[in-house]
């Protein structure tokens, strides 16, 4: 039988690159005037906090799907359906 060939480990010659997780400035702002970009931005920032979601916990993917509303602006065609009443705000 042969032994496969394993070849040696690869040293690169810079280190890599940290991202940060999520950068605030990348977001999409919501249009001014636009009702169903305000209430995306409300939705994101209740599902990011977890203060106005039925069960208190966040929601990191939902708050995602927010800013993807958001960015699509003027929603056509609509890319999720959010909540139709505005989030519950809780102290």
């Amino acid at each position: 039988m042969s032994r496969a060939y394993f070849a040696p480990q690869h040293s690169y010659p810079e280190p890599p690159v940290d991202l940060p997780v999520r950068a605030s400035s990348l977001e999409p702002a919501p249009v001014e005037g636009c009702k169903v970009c305000v209430h995306a931005a409300a939705w994101r920032q209740a599902y990011r906090t977890g203060k106005g979601t039925a069960d208190g916990y966040t929601n990191q993917s939902g708050a995602l799907d927010c800013s993807v509303e958001i960015r699509n602006h003027p929603h056509e065609p609509r890319v999720i359906g959010l909540p139709i009443n505005a989030p519950v705000v809780r102290p």
